[in-house]
C-alpha cells in the first residue's frame, strides 16, 4: 500500500489563529469535503482543494459532522450541546440538544438514522421518531463510525479503548488515544471483491489502516501533531485527515498487487488479509483467511505459500484429485524473512533480496544461498522433478541464469546489454525468451546460445504450456503470438492504451488462452492458432499441425487437417481429426482403409480415389481408380452420380454388365420422381421385383399386367406380389387371373367372392370340397348384406356355421324390436324357433336338448306375441287403423293371457298398452266388466312415455264404467267347443276353457276361437301308425248305422229331439270328448285309441306334423260347416276366407311368410258334406268361387 498527498490546506479565522480540525466528511459522490474548523463548517472541492463555502450555525466549536447516505442532508454537533441538521444546499433544517457537549455524529450508511455522541452517552435519531434514544457508556466517547453495511457501530474512548458494537460487542486496546475513527471502503473495480477497512488516527500522530478484524495493515500519513480526524472518500481512492494544529490534507491511496501464478493456478491477495486461489481452467475460486497482512504469495502445483509480517504459512490441496481446491494448512515458518519476491517449490521456499537468493526448507532452515554479481530484477520458477526444480533469474546487468535448487552453481543462459525485464522458458526447455528494458523480445536456443529471432515492442512474454514452439508477448495494447518461424499474429486488447501498457501483463499461456493481469483482475483471452495450423499443413508438418490444433480449433480446421493427412496417406492423424468433428463419413472410410491394410491389400491409388470420390473430386477419383486397376469403381461412381455418359466410358474399359447400369439409371429416375420411367428401366434390366413394387404403389394396373404376362408361373413370389397389388387396387379380375396362373385356389376363390361371381365360386367349391365351407359362408354374408336373411341362414348352415346363422336371426330380431317392426320380430323369432328345433333333433345330449327345447318354446311364444302385438301397437300410435275392433279386442286378450304366464315381459311389449287397448275397445263392445277389470290392472302398471297423456282419458273412462252394469256382452264370451261352456273374458288360466281346461285353438288372423278340439294318442301308438289308421276306409257302420235317421223331403223340416244323441251315437269322438274334469286345473285331454282312429273321418281331422323329437298334434273339427285353413309350414289355423285373402295379399302365410304352394291348405265342402284338405294353388280364389257356385 502506498499513500501520496494530493493537496493540503491550513484554514485560519479572522484573527489568523490556528483552528483545530475537529471533523471531516465527504458527500456521497465524493465531490465535496466538509471540514469542522472552529465554530464553522467549511466546504472544500476535493479535486483542487478550493474552499467553496463557510457555514455558521453553532455557538461553540463544531466537534463533528456527517453526511447522510442519500446526499440530501448532513449533520453537525458541537460544544454548544446542539446537533444541527443541514440540507445539501447548506441550509439549516432542525436542531436537537444533548446534556453534554456533542463529541461526534455519524449517519447510518443506508438510512437517515443519526448517531450522536456526547461525553458519556450516545443517541440515535431519525426523522420518523420524535424522541432521541440515548445510551450510557463506561468511558468518555471521543469518536464513532458505522460499518459500511450498517450492522456495526464503532466507538473510540478517551481511555484508549476501541468498542465495536454488534450483538456481542468486541473491544481491542490500541495503546494510545484514538482521536479519529472512520470506515474505509475500497471498491476500485467491479472485478475486485468489496474490501472494508478501519481508519484510526490519534495521539500517535499517525493515520493507520486496520482490517475489519482489527489487524494493522499500514500507515496513511504521519503528522507533527495529533491526528484529530480522518475519513475516506466514498470510492475508496483517497483519505482526508485533519490535525490538532489545523492542517487539512487529502491523500491518494494505492494498494499494491500481491500475487503468484503457476500454470493454471493463480493466487492473489484480497482485503489485504486474505488470499484467493483461482483455478484458471475450471474458474473455481477458494478463499484462504490469514487474518493478518499478506506480504508475499507463491504457488506451485498444489502448494501455496503466504508470507505475513513475521511468518510464512504453507497450505496444500489434495493432489490425488484433479482440480481439487480444498487447501489445508500444513506447516508454518515462524521467521521474518525480508525479501522482495518469494517462490515455493515442492519442498523449498526461495526468497530474493537484491543480489542474494536464498533457499529454505519448510521448517525454516536455510539450505543454500546464491550470491549473484548484480541485483536480481526478475525471477520465475519453471518447475522440474521434486527437489530438482529450476529457477530463471534476470539480472540488472543483463545476465540470464538458470538455477537448480539442488545445485549451488548458476547456469548462464544468455547475456544482454541492458536490464532484464521479463524471461520465460518453453515447455521442453530448448528455448528461452528474454525482454530487456528496451522492450525488445529475444529468443535464444538454450543449448547453442544462438539468437533465433527478436521482436520489438514487448513488455511481457510467456511460452505456451502445451506447444513448445509458440509464445505470446504483449505491448502497445496488443497481444502478439509467434509460432516457430512464422509471421507474428497480433490481436488488440480491449483496454485503453495507457492501461494496456502498464497493466495488461501476460502471466500465463495455456492452450489457446492467454492470461492477462489488469490492475487487480485476471482475465483470459482466447487467441486463434488457425493460421499457424494451415502453415504447418502447407509445409506438410502434420504432427506439429495436429499438436497445435489440439489446443483448440474449429471443426473447419480439423477437417482441413484431416483432408491433408489423407492425401499424404497419414491415416492415423486423419482418423483423429475426423473423430474430433464426428464426421462419420470419413471415419468409416478410414476404418475401411484399416481393414484393407490388415488384409495386406492396400492400394494407395484406390484409397486416394475413394477419398476424392468422398470429397466430390470425381474426375481425380476416376483417374486414380484407372491407375489403380479398378475402372469398375469409376463406372459405379459415375452411375451413382447419374453421370451415365462418363460411366459408359469406364464401362467399356472395365467390361461391366450393362444391366447394372440400367439399374443405376432407374434409381436416378426414382430420385427425379420419374417413377414410370424407373419402372420400365427396372423391367428392361429384368429387375422384376422393383418394377412390380413401383407399378403397384403407383397403381399402374396396365404396367403390372404387362409384367405379369412376362413372368413364368414358377416365379411364385413375384406373381403373388402382383396379385397383392391388384387386390389393393381393387382390380380383382386381374388378381383372379394371376391366382389362376399360380394355381392358388384359395386366393382365386376369394377374388371370385369379392367379384360376387357365385357361379364360379360354387363351381370351384364343387371341384375342391375343401373350400365348400368358405364358399357358402361368404355367400351367406353376401345374402345377409342384401337383406336375404333366410337364404343367408341357409347358406350359413351349408357352411356349417350354426352360431353365425343364429346370431344373424337374433340380431335381426333385436333390431326389429328396437325399430318397432314387431311382425318382423315375430317372423325372426319363428325362424329362430325352427333353428332350435332342428338343433334339437340333431343333438343326442339330454341336458343340451333340454336347453334347446326351452329356447325353442321361448322363441315360439315370442313369435306369436310379436306377431299379434304389431296391430295393437299401431292402434295406440297411429291416428287411423283398418283393423276391426273385434279383432283388436281378441288380440289384446290373447296378448294379456300370454303375458300372465311369462315371468318377464318381452322387450318392446308394453303390458300397459295391452290393457289400455283392451279396456278402450271393451268399452265400445259393451264388455263393461272386462273394461273395469283392465282399469284396475292398469293402476299397478307403469305408463310408457307416449301413453302417459292417456291418464286423464282412463280416469274419465273409469267414471263412465261405474255408471254401467258390471257385466259383459254374452256374444263376446269365448265358447269352448269341447264342453260348450262360455268362459270369462279375463281368464286367470290364460287362453283355455275356464270349465274343462281345454286350450282354445285360435285363428291367427282374427284371433277368435276355432271349432277345433285337440286330442292325443296313447303311448303305444306312434304318429305314423295313427296316421295310417286314420287314412283307412271308414267303417261301414258309420255310413249306415241301424236305427239311424235319413233325411228326405218329408222329414226335412221336422224337428228331431234326439239329434244330438244321434250325432254322438254316430260319432264316438263327440261322446268321448264330453268326458272331462270339472276342475280346470285337472285338464284331461281327449285320448283316441286305435279303434276310434279307424272310426274317425279323416276329412274332419287336422294333423300338424312336427319334426322329431316333437310329437304330432291332432285336431278334430267340431263344426264341419266351418271352413278352416292351415299353414303346413307353421301349423297355424285361420278362417278360410281370411286366409285366402291374406295369401292373395302377401303371397304366403301371414305368420311364417311361407310361399310354397304345397304348404298352404284350405278346407272345402264336397257333395257328401265331407271336408277334405286341399293345397291352395296360385289361383285359389278363382277355384274357390267356382266350387261355391256349384254347391251353393
Amino acid at each position: 500500500m502506498k499513500a501520496s498527498i494530493l493537496w493540503c490546506d491550513k484554514p485560519s479565522d479572522e484573527e489568523a489563529e490556528d483552528q483545530i480540525i475537529n471533523s471531516l466528511c465527504f458527500n456521497p459522490d465524493g465531490s465535496q469535503l466538509l471540514v469542522a474548523c472552529g465554530q464553522k463548517v467549511l466546504v472544500y472541492d476535493t479535486i483542487d482543494g478550493a474552499l467553496k463555502s463557510s457555514l455558521s450555525g453553532h455557538a461553540g466549536a463544531v466537534h463533528s459532522i456527517s453526511y447522510s447516505a442519500d446526499g440530501t442532508r448532513f449533520a453537525s454537533g458541537g460544544a454548544d450541546k446542539l446537533v444541527v441538521i443541514w440540507t445539501h444546499e447548506c441550509q439549516g433544517l432542525l436542531k436537537y440538544a444533548h446534556d453534554y457537549p456533542v463529541q461526534c455524529v455519524a449517519y447510518h450508511p443506508s438510512s437517515h438514522l443519526l448517531a450522536s455522541c456526547s461525553s458519556s452517552d450516545f443517541g440515535l435519531w431519525s426523522p420518523e421518531q420524535k424522541n432521541v434514544i440515548k445510551t450510557k457508556l463506561t468511558g468518555r466517547i471521543t469518536c464513532c463510525a458505522w460499518s459500511a453495511d450498517g450492522q456495526l457501530l464503532a466507538f473510540g474512548l478517551y481511555n484508549g479503548q476501541l468498542i465495536v458494537r454488534d450483538k456481542t460487542g468486541k473491544e481491542r486496546r490500541l495503546g494510545y488515544d484514538p482521536c479519529a475513527l472512520s470506515w474505509f471502503v475500497k471498491d476500485a473495480l467491479k472485478h475486485e471483491s468489496r474490501a472494508e477497512f478501519l481508519l484510526v488516527g490519534g495521539a500517535n500522530r499517525e493515520c493507520t489502516i486496520y482490517s475489519r478484524e482489527g489487524f494493522k495493515l499500514g500507515t496513511v500519513a504521519v503528522q507533527d501533531s495529533w491526528i484529530w480526524c480522518c475519513c475516506a472518500k466514498p470510492d475508496g481512492s483517497a483519505v482526508a485527515i485533519g490535525t490538532y494544529n489545523g492542517i487539512v490534507g487529502l491523500y491518494d491511496i494505492k494498494f499494491g498487487v500481491v500475487h503468484g501464478i503457476h500454470k493454471d493456478r493463480y493466487a492473489y491477495r484480497d482485503n489485504m488479509t486474505d488470499v484467493i486461489v483461482h483455478h484458471l481452467t475450471t474458474d473455481q475460486k477458494v478463499k484462504v483467511k490469514c487474518r493478518e497482512l499478506v506480504r508475499k504469495i507463491a504457488v506451485y502445483k498444489t502448494i501455496l505459500a503466504i508470507q505475513t509480517l513475521d511468518k510464512i504459512l504453507l497450505y496444500e490441496a489434495p493432489g490425488d484429485v484433479q482440480h481439487d481446491m480444498k487447501y489445508k494448512a500444513t506447516q508454518k515458518i515462524n521467521k521474518n524473512i525480508e525479501c522482495s519476491s518469494m517462490l515455493v517449490t515442492s519442498s523449498q521456499i526461495i526468497t530474493c533480496q537484491d543480489k542474494r537468493l536464498q533457499c529454505f526448507n519448510f521448517t525454516g532452515e536455510e539450505i543454500r544461498v546464491w550470491q549473484m554479481d548484480s541485483p536480481i530484477r526478475y525471477m520465475k520458477l519453471v518447475g522440474g522433478p521434486p527437489q530438482h526444480e529450476a529457477i530463471l533469474l534476470g539480472l540488472k546487468n543483463g545476465g540470464v541464469y538458470q538455477v537448480f535448487v539442488n545445485n549451488a552453481f548458476p547456469q548462464l543462459l544468455a547475456k544482454q546489454s541492458s536490464t532484464i525485464f521479463c524471461i520465460d522458458m518453453n515447455v521442453n526447455r530448448t528455448k528461452i525468451a528474454v525482454i530487456d528494458d528496451t522492450n525488445t523480445l529475444y529468443v535464444y536456443d538454450v543449448w547453442t546460445k544462438e539468437l533465433l529471432y527478436q521482436e520489438p515492442n514487448a513488455h511481457t512474454v510467456a511460452w505456451n504450456g502445451y506447444f513448445a514452439d509458440m509464445l505470446a508477448f504483449s505491448g502497445e495494447g496488443q497481444i502478439s503470438i509467434k509460432v516457430a518461424d512464422f509471421p507474428v499474429y497480433k490481436q488488440h486488447l480491449q483496454l485503453p492504451v495507457r492501461d494496456a501498457e502498464l497493466l495488461g501483463l501476460i502471466v500465463g499461456f495455456n492452450g489457446c488462452t492467454i492470461y492477462l493481469l489488469h490492475l487487480y483482475a485476471m482475465s483470459g483471452v482466447t487467441v486463434p492458432v488457425t493460421d499457424a495450423v494451415y502453415r504447418y499443413i502447407n509445409k506438410k508438418q502434420l504432427d506439429n499441425a495436429y499438436r497445435l490444433a489440439c489446443l483448440g480449433e474449429s471443426s473447419q480446421t480439423w477437417e482441413a487437417l484431416g483432408h491433408a493427412a489423407i492425401e499424404q496417406n497419414d491415416y492415423v492423424i486423419a482418423k483423429k481429426c475426423f473423430s474430433r468433428v464426428r464426421d462419420m463419413k470419413y471415419c468409416n472410410l478410414l476404418s475401411t482403409y484399416e481393414e484393407v491394410a490388415k488384409r495386406g491389400e492396400t492400394k494407395p491409388n484406390i484409397n486416394l480415389g475413394d477419398y476424392y470420390a468422398y470429397a466430390g473430386r470425381f474426375q481425380e477419383a476416376a483417374r486414380n481408380y484407372q491407375h489403380g486397376g479398378a475402372p469398375d469403381r469409376a463406372m459405379t461412381m459415375f452411375s451413382d452420380l447419374r453421370m451415365f455418359d462418363q460411366a459408359k466410358e469406364y464401362m467399356v474399359a472395365g467390361d461391366v454388365d450393362q444391366q447394372k447400369l440400367l439399374n443405376k439409371q432407374a434409381e436416378w429416375a426414382m430420385t427425379m420422381n420419374e417413377q414410370r420411367t424407373a419402372a420400365e428401366l427396372y423391367l428392361a434390366a429384368h429387375d422384376y421385383l422393383r418394377a412390380i413394387d413401383l407399378a403397384g404403389k403407383n397403381k399402374w394396373s396396365d404396367l403390372l399386367a404387362s409384367i405379369t404376362s412376362k413372368l413364368d408361373k414358377a416365379q411364385h413370389d413375384l406373381l403373388k406380389r402382383c396379385a397383392r397389388y391388384f387386390v389393393e387396387m381393387k382390380q380383382y379380375t386381374y388378381a383372379a387371373d394371376v391366382y389362376e396362373k399360380m394355381g392358388d385356389i384359395k386366393s382365386l376363390l376369394d377374388m371370385r367372392i369379392i367379384l360376387n361371381q357365385w357361379d364360379e365360386v360354387f363351381s370351384l367349391a364343387k371341384r375342391y370340397p375343401l373350400y365348400h365351407s368358405d364358399a357358402y359362408y361368404n355367400y351367406g354374408q353376401y345374402l345377409a348384406e342384401n337383406d336375404r336373411f333366410v337364404d343367408a341362414q341357409r347358406a350359413f348352415y351349408k357352411a356349417g356355421r350354426i352360431i353365425e346363422a343364429r346370431n344373424v336371426l337374433q340380431a335381426l330380431t333385436d333390431n326389429a324390436v328396437n325399430e318397432t317392426r314387431f311382425k318382423d320380430a315375430g317372423y325372426y323369432n319363428w325362424l329362430l324357433s325352427k333353428e332350435y328345433l332342428l338343433a334339437l333333433s340333431e343333438t343326442p345330449n339330454d341336458d343340451l336338448r333340454e336347453q334347446l327345447f326351452k329356447k325353442y318354446n321361448q322363441c315360439l311364444i315370442l313369435s306369436e306375441l310379436y306377431y299379434a302385438y304389431q296391430n295393437l301397437y299401431e292402434y295406440t300410435t297411429e291416428p287411423f287403423v283398418d283393423t276391426p275392433s273385434q279383432i283388436l279386442f281378441n288380440i289384446a286378450r290373447f296378448i294379456y293371457h300370454k303375458l300372465t304366464n311369462l315371468k318377464e315381459i318381452p322387450p318392446g311389449i308394453s303390458k300397459f298398452r295391452t290393457c289400455y287397448t283392451a279396456c278402450k275397445i271393451a268399452n265400445k263392445l259393451n264388455a263393461n266388466k272386462f273394461s273395469r277389470q283392465m282399469i284396475e290392472l292398469m293402476k299397478d302398471l307403469t305408463f310408457t312415455h307416449n301413453l302417459g297423456q292417456k291418464r286423464t282419458e282412463i280416469e274419465q273412462l273409469a267414471l263412465e264404467l261405474r255408471a254401467k252394469t258390471f257385466s259383459d256382452d254374452s256374444e263376446l264370451l269365448p265358447l269352448c267347443y269341447r264342453c260348450s261352456h262360455h268362459s270369462e273374458l279375463l281368464n286367470p288360466h290364460g287362453n283355455e276353457c275356464s270349465n274343462c281346461g281345454s286350450p282354445f285353438v285360435l285363428s291367427f288372423l282374427s284371433f277368435d276361437v276355432l271349432p277345433l278340439v285337440e286330442f292325443v294318442l296313447p303311448h303305444d301308438i306312434n304318429d305314423e301308425d295313427a296316421y295310417n289308421l286314420l287314412e283307412q276306409i271308414p267303417n261301414s257302420q258309420l255310413e249306415a248305422k241301424p236305427g239311424g235317421q235319413t233325411l228326405n223331403a218329408s222329414t226335412a223340416n221336422r224337428l228331431i229331439i234326439n239329434e244330438q244323441f244321434q250325432r254322438e251315437e254316430k260319432d264316438p269322438f263327440l261322446k268321448k270328448m264330453t268326458k272331462y274334469s270339472a276342475n280346470p286345473n285337472e285338464y284331461r285331454p281327449v285320448v283316441v285309441d286305435r279303434s276310434l282312429l279307424k272310426a274317425m273321418d279323416p276329412s274332419l281331422v287336422f294333423v300338424c306334423k312336427w319334426p322329431f323329437p316333437l310329437r304330432w298334434k291332432w285336431y278334430r273339427i267340431i263344426v264341419p260347416e266351418t271352413q278352416i285353413g292351415r299353414c303346413r309350414h307353421c301349423n297355424k289355423f285361420f278362417h278360410n276366407d281370411e286366409f285366402e285373402l291374406a295369401i292373395l295379399e302377401t303371397g304366403g302365410c301371414p305368420f311364417c311368410r311361407n310361399k310354397k304352394e304345397g304348404d298352404l291348405t284350405v278346407g272345402l265342402r264336397t257333395k257328401s258334406n265331407r271336408l277334405v284338405n286341399n293345397p291352395l294353388k296360385p289361383n285359389a280364389y278363382l277355384l274357390r268361387q267356382a266350387v261355391l257356385s256349384i254347391f251353393y
